[in-house]
């Protein structure tokens, strides 16, 4: 869009002058006639002066026809994004569930296996009892005492055996329900998994279109890019990539408020600034793995957090500001940082795929990109930081789920 501004005002700038020229030679021959030459000349110019504001308007139409899409398209993807997090959600429910059933079944199984084993001895054991005849039992010497022992073991084990036939026939019951209960879940969730799927297809097309639309209202987003890139090369830490960020940042701003000096028309307020006030979301839901200033994995206080999620997930802006960096950075992988104004920043990296446009305004809860995917059945983490001035601070101060 500043682009567009930058062209208007060139094509003011170039009608202004043409209507100085032409009023300053009507002034220097004001006293002789005017020679038919010359009539067509100033014809000619007045001609050029409409033909510049009739392509200024249209400029102008362009510009809000195009913001009108991007708002839309915006509006669309932050919906689709909030339906993608909540079967995101439910299939990590589904998983949790479904591996307790697992666990639950497997320790059931091993029960039954112990009970049905325990209830063959006992059945054979009173097989062998009941193979004894009585007058074999009387001839022995012992024959009264046993065969009372026997009478009282007998009358021991019967209601033993009753109660572990009960218990192996609720268990098996119990097994059944198990059963039926993981095949619903499962169901579920491959039918949470393909709507999912669905969504990432279409997630991936708004995208495009909006990276296309983005591209249209800026002609310099190729020289921009060039120079973040640069930037990131030349940067040593994140802390020194958010400074280079900043004072580009003013520089470009200094440059382009002295290029549009004269202004002649007024354009949209981004959305972003309205939708500053909605309050902030994580990049991701999931476990929180590590805290701020809880030690990672390096054996150092963390300076942000790390969110275990799922592979693929949809990552999102979790606040409305500008994107001033989306690239490769180091050990970080692929990082994404925005500018919310008042001095804070936010860095969310450890992204499969950028979908975020340097110099694009993202909304509270727009898709920037998707979570990479785990190592050797690792759950992925995403890692995100909240910077204030170039410093490194608690989340919490604007996420007060985190508190």
């Amino acid at each position: 869009m500043r682009a567009l501004k930058c062209i208007l005002h060139r094509y003011s700038l170039i009608a202004l002058l043409l209507f100085l020229s032409v009023n300053a030679s009507s002034r220097a021959f004001a006293e002789a006639p005017t020679p038919a030459r010359k009539l067509d000349a100033i014809g000619s110019f007045d001609k050029k002066i409409q033909n510049k504001k009739q392509e200024q308007k249209q400029l102008v139409e362009r510009a809000e026809k195009i913001e009108d899409e991007l708002t839309d398209l915006q509006g669309s993807l932050v919906k689709l994004a909030n339906s993608m997090r909540k079967n995101e959600e439910t299939l990590s429910e589904l998983d949790t569930q479904i591996s307790k059933l697992e666990k639950d079944q497997s320790g059931l199984s091993d029960q039954l296996v112990v009970d049905q084993g325990e209830m063959a001895d006992l059945i054979m054991a009173l097989q062998r009892l009941r193979r004894l005849p009585p007058e074999a039992l009387l001839a022995r010497p012992d024959a009264p005492l046993k065969t009372a022992q026997s009478a009282m073991l007998l009358q021991n084990t019967l209601p033993s055996l009753y109660e572990k036939a009960q218990r192996l026939r609720g268990n098996l019951e119990k097994n059944k329900a198990l059963t039926q209960e993981l095949r619903t879940k499962r169901d579920k969730a491959k039918e949470t998994s393909k709507a999912l799927e669905a969504e990432h297809s279409k997630l991936m097309n708004l995208a495009q279109k909006r990276k296309i639309l983005y591209r249209a209202t800026r002609s310099n987003i190729d020289n921009y890019e060039q120079e973040t890139i640069e930037l990131a090369q030349q940067a040593k830490s994140l802390k020194e990539l958010v400074q280079n960020l900043d004072e580009q940042r003013r520089r470009r701003t200094a440059r382009e408020s002295a290029a549009q000096s004269l202004k002649t028309i007024a354009l949209k307020v981004p959305a972003f600034i309205g939708d500053s006030l909605k309050p902030p979301r994580l990049p991701i839901s999931g476990i929180i793995k590590t805290r701020y200033k809880e030690l990672d994995h390096f054996g150092a206080p963390s300076q942000g957090i790390d969110i275990e999620g799922r592979g693929g997930a949809v990552v999102v802006a979790p606040m409305a500001g500008t994107v001033r960096y989306s690239g490769h950075f180091k050990n970080y992988g692929n990082v994404v940082i925005i500018e919310h104004g008042d001095g804070y920043h936010s860095l969310v990296a450890g992204l499969a795929n950028l979908e975020a446009i340097v110099g694009q305004d993202v909304l509270v809860g727009e898709p920037i990109g998707l979570l990479h995917y785990g190592r050797n059945e690792e759950k992925p983490v995403l890692y995100y930081e909240l910077r204030y001035n170039g410093k490194a601070v608690d989340p919490a101060r604007k996420f007060s789920d985190l508190g």
